[in-house]
């Protein structure tokens, strides 16, 4: 089988930690690191991750084929492709004319952290190469997931046109966005197979309180999707398939790391439910375990 992970707006992240940070005046760093991130490349990253940690003890393990498509421009282009390799994610490169974008993060041993995010790069007259990279040669038992924002010259609309050319193939459609992109597509004629917001995305969406449990199942179960996974930050997850909905409760750990937890969880979802062919009940045990190991540093 094929898993497409198609990102629009990638980033390379800069993360810098300090001791404190001072906002009006010099700041010294004590470590730094890029990466290359955005959700779409983040979920292949937990895909292959969970592929290598857990196939060999999987005697019932299927192959698949990983697919990162995202576009890229510039030096900053190059870099994530080179970043990529180093990991063993062999990047599907849809060229456009300008750099891709740069995020940095600030994150002191005292304070609140800092992020700073660019707007997506501008993909110009690249949306078609983007497009027949992602639909190349998948069919049924193949799954395709379109995750993040829109750069500002995308359509919102077009993450939910994109669900129906994957969905006419037969492949299965994943869909991990928010705001008016998100909107679009439960409202479609043709839906996605399967979306995963977090509480707070939902509420956005629905109107439902975002600290209420039963709120989001209901809210989710509105919806008309076949498979919603919220996810609470710490307090779990919530499955929402085949008209019933599951509260999975997270194992509290040291938190480590908290940017591309939910990605993690997504991605380990993908992995268990449409590689491994696990139960979406089971596929949200795995999920959980594995995102709470990486919120761990593990």
């Amino acid at each position: 089988m094929k898993i497409v992970t198609l990102t629009l707006s990638p980033a390379v992240d800069i993360e810098y930690r300090l001791n404190q940070f001072n906002p009006g005046g010099l700041n010294r760093t004590d470590s730094h690191s890029v990466s290359a991130g955005g959700k779409g490349i983040n979920v292949s990253r937990a895909i292959l991750r969970c592929a290598a940690r857990f196939a060999g003890k999987d005697p019932e393990k299927r192959s698949f084929e990983l697919k990162t498509v995202a576009p890229v421009g510039g030096e900053t282009g190059e870099m994530i492709r080179r970043i990529l390799e180093s990991e063993g994610i062999a990047l599907t490169a849809v060229p456009v004319a300008e750099n891709t974008r740069v995020n940095v993060s600030v994150i002191p041993d005292e304070g609140k952290s800092v992020e700073i995010n660019a707007p997506g790069t501008p993909v110009g007259d690249a949306l078609d190469g983007i497009e027949a990279a992602v639909l190349d040669g998948i069919g049924p038992g193949d799954c395709v997931v379109i995750a993040g924002s829109c750069p500002k010259d995308v359509p919102k609309s077009y993450p939910s046109e994109l669900v129906g050319k994957v969905k006419e193939t037969g492949a299965t459609a994943v869909l991990d966005c928010d705001g008016e992109a998100l909107r679009i597509a439960v409202s479609a004629d043709v839906k996605p197979d399967l979306i995963k917001p977090n509480n707070e995305e939902l509420a956005a969406l629905t109107g439902c309180d975002p600290d209420d449990r039963n709120s989001l199942v209901k809210a989710a179960e509105s919806l008309g999707i076949g498979t919603v996974v919220t996810t609470l930050a710490g307090d779990g997850s919530i499955l929402t398939s085949r008209g019933k909905s599951a509260f999975f409760p997270t194992v509290k750990r040291p938190v480590v790391r908290l940017k591309g937890a939910g990605d993690t969880f997504l991605g380990a979802f993908v992995y268990a439910r449409f590689v491994r062919q696990d139960s979406p009940e089971d596929a949200m045990v795995f999920a959980s375990k594995v995102a709470g190991d990486y919120v761990a540093g593990e």
